[in-house]
């Protein structure tokens, strides 16, 4: 009678080892197939964004590069009045500063995540285009030393923020009659300030024309949960501060 019990709690034993032995690897499998679903999905999402990147690229590029080429073929090979040639070199302008957003969008799309030093490479590059653009402005772009090249955003993020810079820089730019625009970026504890700052003639606050490009600055900044606040003053200028 002892052996029986004896033999049968070996049993029990060797059952019970054996169904968490077999939940284990039930449980090993599972993670398994989750991280092959979820290899399987990034590697779709990747092929899917390098799909639409090259569709973008070789399809709308494409056609925005007739149209600038069409223009100029139109402008310089025919007797064309003044009025109307200025309106074809407006057209023009426009084509190709959309060109240039799509090759910035292509740029983000290609990317699972922005670090700053991407975005700052990209942010130099702008000033440059800007600066050619506006000779008679002096840009001046200064990064802290508190800021981390290797931070990192989503492909998202980085785009609103570039965008927000941008925008804040076109506005100083072609309204501002500035003849100096600063950007600077630092960061305070866990969060990044950017304030892009001119000395321009100002506007008054309360009776501003709030356009397209200041909201939009303000709708990406809501998208990444940013604070943007906009100072200016008659004959003072204008600050556009974000804190991410």
């Amino acid at each position: 009678m002892g052996a029986l019990a004896v033999v049968l709690g070996l049993l029990g034993y060797l059952f019970y080892n054996q169904q968490k032995l077999k939940n284990r690897q039930l449980q090993k499998e599972n993670q398994l197939k989750d991280a092959l679903i979820k290899i399987e999905t990034q590697s779709k999402l990747q092929e899917q964004r390098l799909r639409i990147s090259r569709d973008l690229h070789d399809n709308i590029g494409a056609q925005l590069t007739f149209i600038i080429s069409s223009l100029d073929n139109l402008k310089y090979g025919f007797k064309i009045p003044e009025k109307l040639g200025n309106k074809i070199k407006g057209i023009s302008e426009f084509t190709t500063t959309t060109i240039h957003e799509l090759r910035d969008t292509i740029w983000a799309m290609n990317k699972d995540k922005i670090t700053f030093e991407d975005l700052q490479i990209r942010i130099s590059n702008f000033i440059d285009q800007a600066n050619l653009a506006a000779q008679n402005i002096k840009f001046n772009f200064n990064v802290y030393e508190s800021v981390d090249n290797e931070m990192a955003f989503t492909s998202v993020k980085g785009m609103n923020i570039y965008r927000i810079i941008q925008e804040a820089i076109n506005n100083a730019v072609k309204y501002a009659e500035a003849s100096a625009i600063h950007v600077d970026i630092s960061k305070h504890e866990d969060r990044m300030i950017i304030r892009i700052k001119d000395d321009g003639k100002g506007f008054n606050e309360a009776t501003i024309n709030r356009g397209n490009g200041l909201n939009n600055m303000r709708k990406r900044s809501e998208d990444i949960k940013g604070q943007l606040t906009i100072h200016s003053e008659i004959d003072k200028g204008t600050v556009v501060e974000v804190i991410i």
